[in-house]
């Protein structure tokens, strides 16, 4: 993208105040004031510990050429523009400024507390199995055909975003795949986005220390949901919700809805649900009973939650009109997803488990899965949880662990600026209720948490490490520091 008069950019936002006169060409879009490069129009946004307005004649000094704000502020030598919600217009603007790219891309949203990841990379498989250059935008990493970036975050803020799809459509990329955070859809990141389908993976409790409750939570998602409005296609396709019939807010994100639904369920029928399912150590089958016909899948993902996960991609797979055949040849390509019930396997004699797995429904997922598939074994738990984050789910989460485990080993996550030991205080009176204190060890230190437990691992035995998944830091207080579960995990099972 090049520049753009100010003034016509302007012209986006309705209700606005301008002091100062605004004049020039915009070269780009920025929200951090480190990152401003001369003829940026700065968005001084409001932070969850400061505001951006305290750094705006920083973003002055490095060139910005106007300054947009939400509040009354001090003399600056730039223009202000002054709007009431300053998250909303840069998401307007970013759209104008990059010439509405989202219009010209086939764009599928997902969202639910879980299973986002894993679903957006299967819906990408079955993208690059139909021949469409494909793109993606989620927690591992961002794709852009054959090429791959590391995430800014889950969803991009909104001029990141507009710039990221400007940057595919420059690639020939068609088809776009991306997981919409509750935190997205609130910080107005994806707002005037135009999707084809959107994908509900389930709803449950989560983030509650942003949303404060389960109905704002509830309706930050439905958003995505809700502003599917206007026509009923777009680029050749119907638009679509595709929705899980068995979650208990489906009823209520169904009447929401104004565009045509595709169900999927695997405890009841549906326009897509499940029938004679295998879940197992070496993945899942079962048979796909569509409206479009019924044909077997040979899933190399483990879980039932994996079962839910590939049904909602074959969703959007019908949606966007491919074949039984190929739908079922994209959802058997995807081996594994980073983070992800991810395995390490050197052939030692029991089985290390990497997770991402960070809520009570979605830990409580994996070790079901994991006892699932445990023969003779033991299951062995490292967890711990996230600090800053919802304290309400700790004892749960450690109930969850307790409930499934043999042994437990309860460590330090990304305590940010808690006290590791405080969140573990947390935890304890809910796996205290499952489980003696002989069969819980409690080490802060996680590179420790996971030696103990693989030298706890006799054979047979299976060892969920959950948590951080994909993850390749560990965030403290006052440091970030280098750590991969996984990374670690091998290292030690080498030295074995």
């Amino acid at each position: 993208m090049g520049e753009m008069p100010v003034e016509k950019l302007l012209e986006s936002l309705l209700v606005k105040e301008i002091k100062g006169n605004v004049a020039g060409n915009v070269t780009g879009l920025a929200y951090h004031s480190g990152k401003v490069e001369k003829g940026n129009l700065f968005f001084a946004l409001p932070g969850t510990r400061s505001h951006g307005w305290e750094y705006a004649r920083d973003a002055v000094d490095n060139g910005a050429l106007a300054v947009v704000i939400d509040e009354e502020a001090p003399e600056l030598d730039v223009p202000c523009i002054k709007t009431p919600d300053i998250r909303l217009a840069m998401a307007v603007v970013a759209n104008a400024f990059y010439n509405n790219p989202s219009t010209r891309l086939h764009l599928t949203g997902v969202t639910g507390t879980n299973g986002k990841t894993t679903t957006t990379y299967l819906i990408d498989a079955l993208h690059r199995k139909k021949g469409f250059q494909s793109g993606l935008i989620g927690t591992v990493d961002y794709k852009i055909g054959d090429e791959v970036m590391p995430p800014l975050s889950t969803t991009p803020e909104a001029s990141d975003l507009q710039r990221l799809f400007d940057y595919m459509l420059t690639r020939q990329v068609s088809h776009v795949v991306m997981e919409v955070s509750s935190h997205a859809m609130d910080w107005q990141r994806v707002s005037g986005n135009e999707f084809d389908v959107v994908v509900l993976t389930n709803i449950t409790e989560d983030h509650l220390d942003f949303h404060h409750n389960f109905e704002s939570y509830l309706e930050a998602k439905t958003k995505l949901f809700a502003q599917m409005g206007g026509s009923f296609t777009k680029r050749g396709y119907p638009r679509a919700a595709v929705l899980n019939k068995d979650d208990p807010n489906y009823d209520y994100i169904s009447s929401r809805t104004p565009v045509q639904q595709i169900t999927y369920a695997v405890n009841q029928k549906a326009d897509i649900y499940a029938d004679n399912m295998y879940v197992g150590l070496k993945g899942n089958h079962f048979t796909a009973r569509t409206f479009a016909g019924d044909i077997d899948i040979e899933l190399n993902l483990r879980g039932m939650f994996n079962v839910y996960n590939s049904l909602a991609a074959f969703a959007v797979g019908l949606a966007q009109g491919m074949g039984l055949q190929e739908i079922k040849e994209g959802l058997e390509s995807v081996t594994g997803v980073p983070g992800r019930f991810e395995q390490i396997d050197f052939g030692q004699d029991y089985l290390v488990v990497i997770d991402y797995a960070h809520t009570v429904d979605s830990l409580e997922n994996v070790l079901q899965t994991a006892r699932n598939i445990l023969e003779n074994g033991r299951l062995i738990t490292v967890f711990g949880c996230g600090g800053d984050r919802d304290r309400s789910k700790r004892p749960l989460m450690g109930e969850v662990a307790g409930k499934y485990s043999e042994k437990c080993v309860v460590t330090s996550d990304n305590p940010r600026s808690e006290d590791p030991q405080a969140i573990v205080d947390d935890i304890l009176p809910g796996l205290e209720k499952k489980v003696d204190e002989k069969n819980y060890h409690v080490i802060l230190d996680r590179y420790e948490a996971i030696n103990k437990a693989i030298n706890l691992a006799q054979k047979g035995d299976i060892i969920v490490i959950a948590g951080k998944g994909h993850e390749e830091y560990q965030v403290f207080a006052d440091r970030t520091i280098d750590f991969s579960d996984r990374q670690v995990a091998e290292k030690i099972i080498l030295s074995r």
